[in-house]
């Protein structure tokens, strides 16, 4: 049942025929408000009456009943609230769980971190998850305290288009004493139960390297790049600046055999920047390989020594930017604002000023043919397209390939299905929702270096919680922070987030190659460096030491992450699908469990629990 009240007194009378109606029928009913506002500046409100059957409520609001010109258009579900001091907690997109404790405060999700169309929220009264199963890739997830009140609720930024599909929104409710590993286990199922995923097991048969990599670490050695940001805006080959050759394949093969010999027996390798003019160096246009590496000749050799001793190969691509520089650039094949502007990127990396291109043209006029030639080159494991997962997916209004966001995945969809198919998996920067069915390894699950004390900047949120693993551990492989990638370099705080998290180990050599203050991987002293003999050895010891430690865990990689949980406020429990517990010591004393010791600052692995 779905009225529209526009009346104090018919929502009261209506409410009321409306709550026995569902009575008679064996349903509980619950109340959504909406508030359309138009370019124009009018608002319009209504109220959703929505029958709860069984344990779930599901709102459906057609296309046609919100229209065009519509700016913004908020959904507040009247049972998503809480009260100051009430006990409970609010669950975000992207892993943020936050207490009732503020009295005024705001904690928006914007689209560039609302990674999957749902959030949860526990209070006295009620236990619920949603799904936004429709409409699911334009909104905020917004929430707000006035005067003590809580509320949790979603904007949809429209900009006076059209919504691009009905808004679906289904709300299940759980058991009082449910918590948000249960929430995530209902995205997660439903997930699995529709086909729009694969556990690991299932795909490893057809793709092997994705069983591989799960097993394997991640190392990124990126090779060449030109200053970023870029002095010159938009450039050609009479003011390119110059390229910096920081790690030549002859390198990549040192690099290699001092893996091989200080014993890290398999991994994945990944080769950043190898491409024309370096990382972002000419994008789309990625040949000839840069000569200042030694060019094409040499990566052969390298791919085929990487081969031989046993690693997966791949390497680096990316066809979401394209910058004037390349050969083949054309205004045609990018995404066009509505006033037929071109969209841009926030800053200029290598190659100059980036501009987007659209998905369908870079799936029509490159991914194919470019991942036809990386696998004859030898390449084969987990291929990386650069940013895809790291960000929403866009809408073009060019009229000879409009895309809306849901149109953007199937054009995406379909180049990581050419990769899959051509190279044996894909990587991406990020953990975005929509493509996860299409990727095997996740980058980053959160854009966060986890300083100590990055949650203060957000007072109305406690800590942060594996959100993302609950949902697809055993499904996509994950490094869990911008801050965990090379953490046996990083503060200890970071290594132990990451064995909670679930992680696969990600080690990046010359992570920071921004020239300005913007790296987001890490601090200098941080990073993998091989400028000197002595610095590619040190750089190798770090990443044995992760790989020593993955050795540990990384069969847990095939499991759904089914539990995690604090023991106190500082030792935290994640729970595996074979049973396998995960007890992690984050505090200052050791920790008894289960008739062991946990060491400050250290970790345990304890079997299945007998009954």
């Amino acid at each position: 049942m779905r009225l529209e009240l526009k009346w104090p007194w018919l929502r009261l009378v209506v409410g009321c025929v409306g709550v026995c109606l569902a009575w008679t029928a064996g349903a509980d009913v619950r109340t959504v408000e909406t508030v359309a506002t138009y370019l124009d500046g009018r608002q319009e409100r209504r109220t959703y009456s929505v029958p709860q059957k069984g344990r779930t409520a599901t709102l459906t609001i057609p296309v046609a009943e919100v229209g065009v010109g519509v700016k913004t258009f908020d959904v507040m579900p009247s049972f998503a609230t809480a009260r100051k001091g009430e006990s409970g907690y609010f669950l975000t997109p992207d892993g943020i769980l936050g207490r009732f404790h503020e009295t005024n405060g705001a904690l928006t999700v914007s689209e560039g971190r609302n990674y999957m169309p749902f959030y949860g929220m526990k209070t006295p009264r009620d236990t619920f998850c949603m799904i936004a199963k429709g409409m699911g890739w334009r909104y905020m997830t917004r929430v707000e305290a006035r005067d003590g009140a809580y509320r949790m609720s979603q904007r949809y930024n429209l900009g006076g288009d059209a919504p691009y599909e009905d808004f679906v929104l289904e709300f299940t409710f759980l058991p009082a004493d449910a918590g948000y590993p249960q929430m995530a286990r209902v995205y997660r199922d439903w997930q699995l139960a529709r086909g729009a995923v694969q556990p690991i097991r299932a795909r490893m048969d057809k793709w092997p390297e994705v069983g591989a990599a799960a097993t394997n670490v991640e190392i990124r050695i990126r090779q060449a790049w030109k200053p970023v940001p870029s002095p010159v805006p938009y450039q050609t080959k009479y003011n390119e600046p110059p390229v910096h050759a920081a790690v030549t394949f002859d390198r990549c093969g040192d690099i290699v055999r001092e893996l091989k010999r200080q014993g890290v027996n398999h991994a994945e390798i990944c080769l950043v920047g190898w491409n024309k003019g370096g990382h972002d160096g000419a994008y789309p246009q990625l040949f000839p390989v840069e000569p200042a590496l030694g060019g094409e000749g040499k990566m052969r050799e390298f791919i085929a020594l990487s081969n031989a001793e046993g690693f997966q190969t791949v390497c680096h691509t990316c066809f979401y930017s394209a910058y004037t520089i390349a050969d083949d650039f054309d205004e045609e094949y990018l995404l066009k604002e509505r006033d037929g502007s071109l969209q841009r990127s926030h800053m200029d990396w290598g190659g100059g000023r980036p501009f987007r291109t659209c998905p369908q043209r870079a799936y029509e006029r490159y991914v194919r043919k470019n991942m036809q030639i990386m696998k004859d080159l030898g390449f084969h494991g987990l291929h990386y397209h650069d940013v895809y997962s790291i960000l929403p997916p866009r809408i073009c209004y060019d009229p000879r390939h409009p895309c809306s966001p849901a149109d953007s995945l199937k054009w995406y969809a379909r180049q990581m299905e050419v990769t899959r198919e051509l190279v044996g998996g894909t990587q991406s920067e990020g953990p975005f929702d929509g493509f996860a069915g299409n990727l095997d390894f996740c980058m980053y699950g959160y854009f966060y270096q986890l300083d100590k004390g990055y949650l203060a900047k957000m007072p109305m949120a406690d800590r942060h919680v594996p959100l993302f693993q609950l949902v697809y551990h055993g499904i996509i492989l994950s490094n869990p922070f911008t801050g965990t990638l090379n953490y046996p370099r990083k503060e200890p705080h970071k290594r132990l987030k990451f064995i909670e998290f679930g992680g696969r180990p990600l080690f990046v050599w010359y992570a920071n190659f921004l020239s300005n203050s913007g790296n987001w991987m890490g601090k200098d002293k941080e990073d993998l460096t091989c400028a000197t003999d002595d610095e590619l050895r040190a750089g190798v010891a770090a990443i044995k030491r992760g790989y020593d430690e993955f050795e540990q865990l990384s069969d847990l990689q095939f499991e759904f992450m089914d539990d995690h949980r604090l023991l106190t406020d500082d030792v935290s429990l994640t729970a595996y699908s074979d049973g396998t517990r995960v007890v992690v010591n984050h505090g200052d004393r050791r920790f008894a469990f289960e008739g062991q010791s946990v060491p400050a600052g250290e970790w345990r692995r304890f079997p299945k629990a007998e009954r």
